[in-house]
C-alpha cells in the first residue's frame, strides 16, 4: 500500500510577525531607557512573560541591541548605539523639519519656518519652506531675531496659550503676523519652535485660528519625529 504523505506543520502565518513586532517593541523599550531598565519592567512593558521577554533579549544582546549589566538591568547595546550616532549626524532638526514645513506652507499658503535658540537673548531660522501667494513672507532664513516680545521666543520659553500657539503681530516687522508653536525632545523639552509668518491683513479672524491649528498640528508632528 502506498503510504501517506504527512504534510510538515506549519506556524500560522502571524507567528513571525507577532514575534518580530515583540523584539522590536522590547529594543524600543531598551532605546528609551538608556540608563537601564528590569527584565520585570521590559517584559511587562511589551506584553511578554519574563521568560519570552528573556530569550528576546538574549537575541537582541547578541546582536548588539542591547546589554545587561552586572545589576541585571538591560541597556542600548553597541550596535544600537553605533546606529543612533550615525542617524543623530544626518538627522539634524532642519533636516527632519523639511517635509514638515513643506506640509505647513501648502496647507497654509504662508512661508513656514523652523527657529533654534541661539542663546539667551535670540532665535535663528534656520529652515522655511517658501509659500504660495504671490505676497509672501521670505526674507527671514538664516536671520538672527529677539526672543524676547516675539511669537518664536515665547514659544521657544514655553510660554503659550491654551491651544499651544503664541502669536504676535508687529513684533519683528509691521505688517507682519507670526504664529508659532515648540518643537519638543525626547524628554519633553523644547529643541525649536515652528512658525508661519505672513502679512497680518491675511493672517487675521477665521484664517489665523485655522493657522494656529495647523501650527501646532505641524509642531506636533516634528516633535514626534524628534523623538518625543
Amino acid at each position: 500500500m502506498p503510504q501517506a504523505t504527512r504534510r510538515p506543520v506549519t506556524a500560522p502565518a502571524t507567528d513571525a510577525p507577532r514575534a518580530t513586532d515583540r523584539g522590536l517593541s522590547l529594543v524600543r523599550e531598551v532605546a528609551d531607557h538608556p540608563l537601564g531598565r528590569s527584565l520585570a519592567d521590559l517584559a511587562r512593558a511589551v506584553g511578554l512573560s519574563a521568560s519570552t521577554a528573556l530569550r528576546q533579549l538574549r537575541a537582541l544582546e547578541a546582536a548588539g541591541f542591547a546589554a545587561r549589566r552586572d545589576d541585571g538591568a538591560w541597556v542600548p547595546g553597541p550596535e544600537l548605539m553605533r546606529i543612533a550616532r550615525t542617524l543623530a549626524a544626518v538627522a539634524t532638526l532642519a533636516r527632519l523639519a523639511e517635509p514638515v514645513l513643506a506640509s505647513l506652507a501648502t496647507a497654509l499658503g504662508e512661508s513656514a519656518y523652523l527657529a533654534e535658540a541661539r542663546d539667551d537673548r535670540t532665535a535663528v531660522y534656520v529652515a522655511m519652506e517658501s509659500g504660495t501667494h504671490t505676497v509672501r513672507h521670505v526674507s527671514w532664513l538664516g536671520h538672527t531675531v529677539p526672543r524676547r516680545g516675539t511669537a518664536v521666543g515665547r514659544a521657544l520659553a514655553g510660554d503659550v496659550d491654551a491651544d499651544g500657539v503664541a502669536v504676535r503681530e508687529d513684533a519683528v516687522e509691521n505688517g507682519i503676523t507670526a504664529v508659532s508653536a515648540p518643537v519638543r525632545g525626547v524628554h519633553g523639552e523644547v529643541v525649536g519652535a515652528v512658525s508661519v509668518v505672513g502679512p497680518s491683513f491675511r493672517l487675521c479672524g477665521d484664517t489665523l485660528v485655522h493657522a494656529r491649528e495647523e501650527v501646532a498640528a505641524h509642531a506636533d508632528r516634528l516633535s514626534r519625529l524628534a523623538g518625543r
